[in-house]
């Protein structure tokens, strides 16, 4: 019997750390000061990412689904808390100097995901 392919989340990850990247690159050189509240909204955004994907695709197969299933409800609910926790210590202890650039990065590796379906056709 072969073994269920992983899905191609590391392209996403990928694809996450890019846009980032280009979001922080972009924000200091067009805002001088900001890149550095952007690539917060970069790590908030793509550090649940890493864990989900980690907890998610563990267990393959058939004879596994219970546990795949347990595991998906259990990384989305540590996404939702990782996600939830970056913002406030970003916000409490970093204290972002433009919160609209890190909002903005935030958003930009998010939509990512709407992009998955295209980015991972091979």
């Amino acid at each position: 019997m072969a073994a269920v392919p992983l899905p191609p989340f590391r392209k996403l990850i990928a694809g996450q750390v890019l846009v980032a990247s280009l979001v922080v690159i972009g924000a200091e050189w067009f805002w001088p000061g900001t890149g550095l509240s952007a690539f917060w909204g970069g790590v908030i955004a793509i550090v649940p990412q890493i864990f989900f994907a980690l907890l998610v695709f563990r267990h393959r197969g058939a004879r596994k689904v219970q546990q795949a299933v347990q595991l998906l409800l259990l990384g989305a609910a540590v996404k939702f808390g990782l996600t939830f926790a970056l913002f406030v210590v970003v916000f409490a202890l970093v204290q972002p100097s433009n919160p609209i650039s890190l909002l903005c990065a935030y958003i930009a590796v998010i939509s990512v995901h709407w992009l998955a379906p295209t980015l991972m056709r091979s």
